[in-house]
């Protein structure tokens, strides 16, 4: 039934389209004036809005020049990717299900200890600027690449005997992806609740041929904000680029890889895909539960199939939100950023940088920063502080790519090493700061992930993994090429012309 209304939606379209086109030969004379007016007062009207939008000026500003040099186009652009989160209407994370939910779960959540904030003091910073309290029992386990972050997933999945709770920005319709899919299909058939919520447009691929196999094997299936269509989007901002998977309320697996074959190096133009995922078990975990479960019954709202109460009640408290230290293991804590003022990761981000002493090595698909963080590298590097940056030798985005090469040359001035990955492509969002304090999660280094999507970053203080870390970005160091100004001499003027009006945009990126 979905799928013939979609059609049919779809059909209604392309004959309303074919009716305006052929009508255009017809009311030209009457239609000029008319563009001619909408050209006008369109970008007025938005314009307005745009000044008082709640974005920082380079945002603005970008927006205000897309609108009135290109009317048409940018008036469209901005109701697609522009609109602030007061007009996005579903956006309501002060709903009563979610209220619900936080007033029955505040005893499960994790305080940080006086032996914790002692030894780390920056987690109790963190917490004041919105990350849930630190954890010192989570074990934390790095995954590199796809190969062993797909084991890690279809070994979870497989073990799972209570429930399963996934969730993907991309989701694709190819190999791995029907692997994954038919082993959740497997489990539900296995009495294990699977709840699958996916990104309606960054899985946008997923049609109900895919989707109609979970459902009947008992599934509970769900978009976060679907669209209707890719050629009519209305909610483009505040996508969930968040990338989860919670088993048993014991295990969970985050990080930057989605779930399609380009993550196992399938995909002709990149080639190999390095990235980085987390494997995680004990209290944090009940964090992510929580994020997951607050995911879940946004995309659910105006239906009644799930509510709140089936999740922490007194009935099911305990199976949803379990309690299970492991051995002692530095500390661990969730910062998660939502679209609006919620800026838990950008500040979070902030602080940390300006505690390094020695070395900041980070790594991101996407360099364009919002001009605060950018400024605290510059910094770090003027003092003499390590400041080491590995970005990809190949671009998944083109204009991302190009805004990206435009920092370069002030970076390096500012003594900042940057490292092109001379295997192609680096989708990894990590930070290590002095080699003892890591963030990995899914947030790239760039306006978009700070300011317009859901994103969550996992901030670690001595942990097992961060040693794990730190040869993974000696390994990254030594398969990249270091730019030096030789390099960046031989730039051609059509490539600075590139670079230079890409970054012009990177407040939209």
């Amino acid at each position: 039934m979905f799928r013939l209304k979609r059609r049919v939606i779809q059909l209604m379209i392309m004959v309303i389209s074919v009716i305006l086109l052929v009508s255009l030969f017809f009311w030209l004379d009457i239609l000029i004036p008319v563009l001619i007016g909408i050209a006008i007062v369109a970008p007025l009207v938005v314009g307005w809005q745009i000044l008082f939008d709640q974005v920082q000026p380079q945002g603005k500003l970008a927006w205000l020049l897309t609108v009135f040099f290109i009317p048409f186009i940018g008036v469209l652009a901005w109701v697609m990717f522009g609109r602030t989160p007061r007009r996005h209407r579903r956006f309501k994370r002060t709903s009563s299900e979610i209220r619900m939910l936080r007033q029955a779960i505040e005893s499960e959540k994790i305080e940080t200890s006086p032996e914790i904030a002692s030894a780390y003091p920056l987690t109790r910073t963190l917490e004041k600027l919105g990350a849930t309290g630190a954890n010192g029992h989570t074990s934390t386990k790095l995954l590199v690449n796809g190969e062993s972050k797909f084991e890690a997933l279809l070994e979870v999945i497989n073990n799972a005997t209570d429930h399963i709770h996934i969730q993907y920005y991309l989701f694709r319709t190819d190999e791995i992806s029907l692997k994954v899919r038919d082993a959740l299909i497997q489990k539900s058939n296995e009495d294990v609740t699977v709840r699958f919520l996916y990104d309606g447009l960054g899985s946008q691929e997923i049609g109900e041929d895919f989707i109609q196999p979970l459902r009947e094997s008992r599934v509970h299936v769900q978009a976060f904000d679907p669209v209707l269509h890719p050629y009519l989007v209305f909610n483009a901002n505040f996508r969930n680029h968040q990338k989860l998977i919670v088993v048993d309320g014991q295990i969970a697996l985050t990080g930057g890889l989605n779930v399609g074959d380009e993550y196992l190096g399938k995909n002709e133009k990149l080639g190999f895909w390095r990235d980085t995922h987390l494997h995680l078990e004990g209290p944090l975990v009940r964090e992510l539960q929580q994020l997951f479960v607050e995911n879940w019954l946004y995309a659910g709202q105006g239906t009644m199939d799930e509510t709140w109460d089936l999740f922490a009640d007194e009935e099911h408290l305990s199976r949803y939100f379990v309690n299970e230290p492991k051995g002692q293991n530095g500390a661990t804590q969730l910062l998660v950023t939502s679209p609006g003022k919620d800026v838990t990761i950008r500040d979070g981000l902030m602080r940390l940088l300006m505690e390094a002493k020695e070395s900041i090595w980070l790594t991101t698909p996407y360099l364009v920063p919002p001009p605060e963080l950018l400024a605290i590298l510059e910094v770090a590097g003027r003092s003499g502080i390590d400041v080491r940056i590995v970005v990809p030798g190949k671009g998944d985005e083109w204009f991302s790519f190009h805004a990206s090469e435009y920092y370069f040359e002030q970076l390096i001035k500012r003594n900042i090493k940057i490292y092109k990955y001379n295997r192609h492509f680096i989708h990894a969002k990590t930070l290590l700061i002095d080699g003892k304090v890591a963030l990995v999660g899914s947030a790239n280094f760039d306006f978009r992930s700070m300011f317009l999507n859901h994103e969550m970053m996992i901030a670690q203080f001595d942990t097992t993994s961060i040693q794990e870390l730190h040869d993974t970005f000696l390994k990254d160091f030594e398969e990249s090429i270091l730019i030096d100004w030789t390099m960046l001499r031989k730039k051609t003027t059509r490539k600075r012309f590139v670079e230079a009006f890409c970054h012009i945009f990177s407040p939209l990126l």
